[in-house]
């Protein structure tokens, strides 16, 4: 016997929407990984190579969630990363605004899936992690600022934020 769907449409399409957003994280993070290696920000490189994989963590705990629930995870087309950067605070700054729109969809579908309490939990535990992804992008972007531009200063950062992958 199959197990019977449990999820309302609306509250489906929520979950759909953020498996496409993690998705597209992860594929942006893997460009700009990509990106940074080109222009010899190795630690910059390695961090982005690891929040790339972090989205991949959240997309599958969606994808546990969404099959507990009597539903697959949809794997939607991605579209196309095109974004260019020149600099670390370039790749910095897209993540930061990234991770803040995440946190705006997450606030959204929380508020709106309240007709079901146990999506509701399930989201809020993204709700934290958005939270913190935003603030510490937050923080790297704050001392990229005090470098002022010093490329030595942008080189250390570089290699903190590969210490910290």
């Amino acid at each position: 016997m199959a197990v019977k769907n449990q999820l309302k449409p609306n509250v489906e399409g929520m979950l759909a929407d953020a498996v496409h957003a993690e998705l597209y994280a992860s594929n942006l993070y893997k460009h700009l990984a990509n990106q940074l290696q080109r222009l010899g920000y190795f630690g910059g490189q390695k961090w982005f190579a690891r929040e790339s994989a972090d989205e991949l963590t959240h997309y599958q705990i969606h994808a546990d969630y969404l099959n507990d629930r009597g539903t697959v995870a949809p794997i939607p087309a991605i579209e196309a990363i095109t974004d260019t950067v020149t600099d670390l605070a370039g790749a910095l700054q897209i993540a930061y605004d990234t991770e803040l729109a995440l946190q705006t969809d997450y606030s959204t579908w929380y508020a709106q899936s309240v007709v079901d309490p146990v999506t509701q939990q399930h989201l809020l535990q993204f709700l934290e992690i958005q939270r913190k992804s935003v603030g510490e992008y937050g923080d790297w972007l704050a001392r990229i600022d005090r470098a002022a531009g010093d490329p030595c200063g942008v080189l250390i950062i570089d290699k903190e934020l590969g210490e910290e992958a």
